[in-house]
């Protein structure tokens, strides 16, 4: 009786150390810093994408992936997490190489889940960093990119100031051969973007009715071209 008590208490202490081994991984992975909200004082609206915590995952550029409830900043072009402590919201430590949100679709698009991921070539404002929505992925990647940014207004005859957050128009990016270029969303140029199989691209532009304004059927799209 003895030895087996024993053994349950030297195997309870085993559980108990990989379950405070697997935490304590959870926290490092989750590491973060307090986002300074500084700039945004006095600001209407919110610098997100989407205004609510929404649960997603976050992969590292060290290869690790972690669950956490999400907030982009599309000001700042940055994923933060929710702390699970006290709500807080941080900023990652760590390197982020893409982020998902595990949701329905938002106004800004008709996808879900949401995927963003960086590490594509330096285009107009953005750099290798810039996080882009992967609206269909493949040997010809269709990737969209938002851009927020703080507008200023002052009224005639007054002396006040309003400053609004303003979602700018988004841009749709090819991402082909190694190489990035803006694409503008409508059958001409899409025949011409993908013109090594433009025939079969009108043609099922045509029999599917294609709508270019929904990310849904532009991710139909181009999962058809890849397929090809």
């Amino acid at each position: 009786m003895k030895i087996r008590s024993f053994t349950l208490i030297v195997a309870g202490f085993m559980c108990y150390g990989t379950i405070c081994s697997a935490q304590n991984q959870i926290l490092n992975d989750n590491q973060g810093k307090p986002v300074m909200e500084q700039s945004y004082i006095d600001v209407e609206g919110s610098p997100h994408l989407a205004a609510n915590w929404l649960p997603g995952t976050v992969a590292f550029a060290n290869g690790k992936t972690i669950a956490a409830k999400l907030k982009y900043d599309v000001v700042k072009d940055e994923p933060i997490f929710q702390s699970p402590r006290d709500s807080m919201a941080l900023a990652f430590v760590a390197p982020v190489k893409s982020f998902r949100f595990d949701i329905g679709s938002i106004d800004e698009s008709s996808l879900a889940p949401l995927i963003f991921s960086n590490g594509y070539p330096a285009i107009d404002e953005q750099s290798e960093n810039s996080f882009y929505q992967v609206i269909a992925d493949g040997k010809a990647k269709l990737l969209k990119r938002y851009k927020k940014v703080i507008h200023s207004n002052q009224a005639f005859n007054s002396a006040t100031t309003t400053k609004t957050f303003a979602m700018r128009d988004a841009v749709y990016y090819l991402f082909a051969d190694n190489k990035i270029s803006r694409v503008k969303l409508n059958p001409k140029t899409i025949a011409v973007a993908l013109a090594d199989k433009a025939d079969q691209v009108q043609t099922f532009i045509k029999t599917n009715k294609i709508d270019f304004k929904s990310d849904r059927d532009l991710a139909k799209l181009f999962t058809y071209y890849n397929s090809l």
